[in-house]
């Protein structure tokens, strides 16, 4: 029996999307360990055949990364690394060295990591020393985003948000969105997959429906109701909320959790978001997913066009 020949493209799609400092350069990595670098400006693509954010060793995935000015921090498959633009990301204190760590943010001088090991760690950037160890979630931590200066979010496989604050070194708030009646889903599971946060307001999805919480509250302020949807991406802006998941559709909430508009997208999944509202005077949207391409809205809402990343 003679297999017929799949293509690549067929099980491809990105896993982030990178900008550069001054957001005109986009690095796309992707679930199979290719990278792809395109001129936003110019919609002009190239592969990724210099050193910029790209790991050293063959094979590495980056998952996420968090950005403090011109450094990153890369969240990838065997671990933390961190780089300039420009520079070959060396590997730094982690977990383990050879764990998967699946989310990165910059906290103060500090960067956060969470993966496969059900904690988190935070790493000195300077020294490249573990300053800290967050302990309390069970299973991987999926996602960590800083909320100030001193606390931090964080949520995983076993479908609690926790907050924690570096100065006591310990956990100060627990919410569990898969146990608030209007966001469960029990055959989706509890698990936790996406997160943001702004000042005390979170947004969170997975296994239970998209919803907002209000961290001084104890239950879900509202749903975001993707009808059906699972969830991949969420963003805070200045005046709403960007969501998407496993359809073509983008989704922009106010911040009363009342749904603004969607825009449907030419991907028939979204897995990430980039959001630009400084660098032009036209803020622009970029979402990825599968297939292996970009979908850029002008104006966040208008699709201007689209850029193939799989040439071959």
């Amino acid at each position: 029996m003679v297999v017929p020949a799949v293509k690549e493209s067929y099980f491809l799609h990105t896993d982030c999307l990178i900008p550069s400092p001054d957001n005109t350069e986009l690095v796309i990595s992707t679930n199979l360990t290719k990278k792809y670098h395109v001129d936003v400006q110019r919609n002009i693509l190239s592969a990724a055949s210099r050193p910029t954010l790209l790991p050293t060793e063959p094979g590495q995935r980056i998952y996420s990364f968090a950005r403090s000015g011109d450094r990153y921090a890369l969240a990838t498959s065997s671990g933390v690394a961190l780089c300039g633009w420009s520079e070959v990301p060396g590997a730094v204190g982690c977990i383990e060295r050879d764990s998967a760590i699946y989310s990165v943010a910059w906290i103060g001088k500090s960067v956060l990591a969470c993966g496969d090991r059900g904690k988190l760690v935070e790493i000195d950037a300077k020294t490249q020393a573990v300053c800290n160890t967050y302990q309390g979630h069970q299973g991987s931590v999926n996602v960590v985003k800083a909320r100030d200066p001193n606390t931090f979010v964080s949520a995983g496989y076993d479908g609690v948000c926790r907050v924690w604050d570096t100065r006591t070194g310990g956990e100060v708030k627990s919410l569990t969105p898969g146990l608030w009646a209007k966001a469960a889903r029990p055959k989706m599971g509890k698990h936790i997959t996406v997160l943001d946060v702004w000042e005390d307001w979170v947004v969170v999805g997975g296994g239970p429906n998209l919803s907002l919480w209000y961290l001084k509250e104890d239950t879900g302020f509202c749903l975001l109701d993707m009808v059906g949807s699972i969830p991949s991406a969420a963003k805070f802006t200045q005046d709403s909320i960007i969501t998407a998941g496993d359809s073509p559709f983008i989704y922009h909430w106010g911040l009363s959790g009342k749904l603004k508009y969607k825009v449907t997208s030419k991907l028939e999944r979204v897995t990430d978001l980039h959001l630009d509202t400084i660098s032009r005077n036209q803020p622009f949207l970029v979402a990825a997913g599968s297939p292996a391409e970009l979908d850029i809205f002008m104006d966040l809402g208008y699709l201007s066009h689209t850029v193939p990343y799989l040439t071959q």
